[in-house]
């Protein structure tokens, strides 16, 4: 299977990235963007020292699990059998000491309309407003499914410490992906070097980039997984814009059920509210 490649650019304009990343609909890691993150400073000692004491909840393939921030953090720097991986931790309420040090928002990600103060707060659980998420992963750590995001958002990923190589697939290529039947969003692939167990996979076109600390990885609600190659922090964001909100809507209309579909008028409704205010 032929693998192919993600660029990495350097001082890239907004006009650039709508056009060749956003309209295209390409994914595209983007230097220089998190430059003025105090973020970019975090180490286990600062993070224990700011938000130690805090207790977090992160997501796990079991029921979501709990424990002290401080201590999580140490068993994943030192590198202890075991170690978990911390999934999902939303920032501004698990660990609010450390919301400002992810300001200003990247001018990439402006005008989110997910933010917009018409749309609801959580609608439904996995599509929180506002939410940046925290995921600390030990080294040789892999996400634990191909995926793509929930109402094909598209997403930011600000990587603070450490490295992750990303592996990404164009949503047209679903058909050689194994979606699953109980959740068509989710892969059945365990392995995706098995091409003798999923044959299919060879007419994937499978792009891969690791990103380090510093880097902005923009995904343009591809198919994704990630595996950790250096004990990492990185924060993820989720992002609608008026580029996307027809794909949106189609989303919440096939996958949103009746939910879904009592939710497009409103939806489209928030849609003309943005576009009139500019």
């Amino acid at each position: 299977m032929r693998l192919h490649a993600v660029p990495v650019k350097a001082n890239l304009s907004q006009a650039e990235f709508l056009e060749q990343h956003v309209l295209a609909r390409r994914p595209v890691v983007i230097k220089g963007a998190l430059d003025r993150w105090n973020a970019l400073r975090w180490n286990p000692d600062e993070l224990k020292t700011k938000v130690g004491h805090r207790r977090v909840e992160f997501r796990t393939e079991g029921k979501p699990a709990t424990g002290r921030f401080g201590e999580l953090v140490d068993r994943i720097f030192d590198g202890s059998s075991g170690a978990p991986y911390l999934r999902n931790i939303d920032v501004v309420e698990q660990l609010p000491e450390l919301a400002a040090d992810i300001t200003p928002q990247p001018v990439y990600s402006q005008n989110n309309w997910r933010s917009h103060a018409l749309m609801p707060r959580q609608w439904p659980a996995a599509v929180k407003k506002g939410a940046y998420e925290l995921f600390v992963s030990p080294a040789a750590a892999s996400f634990p499914y191909l995926h793509i995001d929930y109402w094909g958002m598209s997403a930011f990923f600000a990587q603070i410490c450490g490295e992750k190589e990303v592996i990404l697939f164009p949503p047209e290529d679903a058909p050689n992906l194994y979606p699953s039947a109980d959740d068509p969003l989710v892969s059945e692939i365990t392995d995706l070097d098995d091409l003798d167990r999923y044959p299919t996979l060879k007419g994937a076109r499978q792009h891969r980039v690791t990103i380090g600390a510093g880097d902005l990885l923009y995904n343009p609600a591809w198919w994704h997984t990630t595996k950790t190659t250096r004990t990492a922090i990185t924060v993820i964001w989720a992002y609608w814009n008026r580029h996307e909100w027809t794909q949106l809507l189609s989303a919440v209309r096939t996958a949103g059920g009746i939910r879904g579909r009592l939710f497009a008028p409103y939806l489209r409704f928030v849609g003309m509210c943005n576009r009139y205010a500019g």
